[in-house]
């Protein structure tokens, strides 16, 4: 079944793209953060050594009310469903950054921060 949007996958062949080129190199960079099997890709921890390293580091009960784990640029950015949790979990901040950077073996990470969604 053809979507509105299969254009978009047909007019770039990725095999195609220059690896010095901009887009390849963004491509690069975003497989390399998507990385499935958790390791470290060339700007840092991947996402799902991150997320991995989350539930680790958050224990049952954190983890468990969070909603998402991203990374943006040297900081962890933790979702949550509610203000309170974000702003008790805000005064451990530097200790889950500290915990996190121990557990992936890097010292990459600078901040975790809490948000509310």
């Amino acid at each position: 079944m053809n979507s509105e949007y299969d254009y978009v996958f047909e007019e770039y062949d990725l095999d195609k793209v220059s690896k010095t080129s901009p887009l390849g190199i963004e491509v690069s960079k975003l497989m390399g953060r998507l990385d499935p099997d958790g390791s470290m890709s060339a700007d840092g921890p991947s996402i799902s050594a991150v997320q991995s390293a989350w539930n680790d580091v958050a224990g049952s009960q954190v983890a468990d009310i969070t909603r998402s784990v991203y990374i943006r640029n040297d900081e962890v950015v933790v979702i949550l469903s509610s203000s309170i949790w974000a702003q008790e979990l805000g005064f451990l901040s530097g200790e889950y950054c500290k915990k996190l950077n121990e557990v992936l073996g890097t010292d990459f990470l600078k901040k975790v921060s809490f948000r509310v969604k």
